[in-house]
């Protein structure tokens, strides 16, 4: 049998004790000499496109020392997880011009302290076009539904998937329009899933009718969820700077391995790059 270190052991990790007497150190607590303060401007609307920022009034101030646009970062690589279209490619963006949720963020000012990155973006001017939206994904099925993307209303598997912590990326894939007959959402609301309607991904696993044939019963449920439940213990922060070609970030993030190449993305550097 393998000689495990923890599978298996008690243990206590490194820095419970740290944590439980609230002497741990989160990714707001750090702090390096002369460093800037960055704050976002976050859409205000749950589906836009930006057409014009006037941040005139926010650069003129004291204190401020940029302004970044989804404009000024580098355009996503092309690969197997992109169709072209930012918005299509199930990625999580830095900045964008077209906000696909209420809060999603737009703009970054930096300024010398965080007050004054505050004050600077509330000088700025957005104009914003409002477009169709839904929170309910069933709307979107709908026959000429409200979609929350333009692209589409599901993701279309390519060559392949690759699996990330919980979340799965499509690959070579993109995104398409489902729509759902009346007759299958009828079923939906007397709470159960259309037969016949196709769906947008499924998974099986084991012998169903096998299982169902053993089984003294059987119920079916229709279950919704969110795929991500938000219970961050520390402030959504992180706090960076270079040293020796390679940056250092601290961030209060859930998964780094998710979190780095998106990073490096952002900036242009190669993975390799982030610690």
């Amino acid at each position: 049998m393998p000689n495990y270190k923890l599978i298996g052991h008690n243990y206590r990790i490194p820095d419970i004790v740290a944590k439980v007497m609230g002497q741990a150190k989160y990714a707001e607590d750090f702090r390096a000499d002369g460093m800037l303060f960055c704050k976002l401007l976050l859409s205000p609307m749950p589906h836009a496109r930006v057409r014009n920022i006037n941040s005139r009034a926010a650069l003129a101030m004291k204190g401020v020392a940029g302004i970044l646009t989804a404009d000024e970062l580098p355009p996503p690589p092309p690969g197997d997880e992109h169709t072209g279209a930012e918005e299509s490619s199930g990625r999580e963006r830095g900045l964008t011009n077209e906000p696909l949720y209420e809060g999603e963020p737009i703009l970054a000012v930096a300024a010398v302290d965080e007050l004054t990155a505050a004050e600077a973006i509330e000088k700025i001017e957005l104009d914003l076009e409002l477009l169709p939206f839904t929170i309910d994904p069933l709307e979107g099925l709908r026959p000429g539904g409200a979609r929350a993307r333009r692209a589409g209303n599901i993701f279309v598997k390519g060559s392949g998937t690759k699996r990330r912590e919980s979340n799965l990326f499509p690959v070579g894939g993109g995104m398409k329009t489902l729509e759902w007959t009346h007759k299958d959402l009828q079923e939906v609301v007397a709470g159960r899933m259309p037969f016949n309607a196709e769906v947008g991904e499924e998974t099986v696993v084991g012998d169903l009718e096998a299982g169902f044939k053993q089984a003294d019963l059987i119920l079916e449920e229709t279950l919704f969820q969110q795929s991500t439940p938000h219970q961050p213990l520390e402030t959504r922060s992180a706090m960076a700077y270079w040293q020796n070609g390679k940056l250092y970030l601290y961030g209060s993030t859930q998964s780094v391995a998710q979190t780095v190449p998106m990073v490096a993305q952002w900036v242009g550097i190669d993975p390799s790059q982030v610690v």
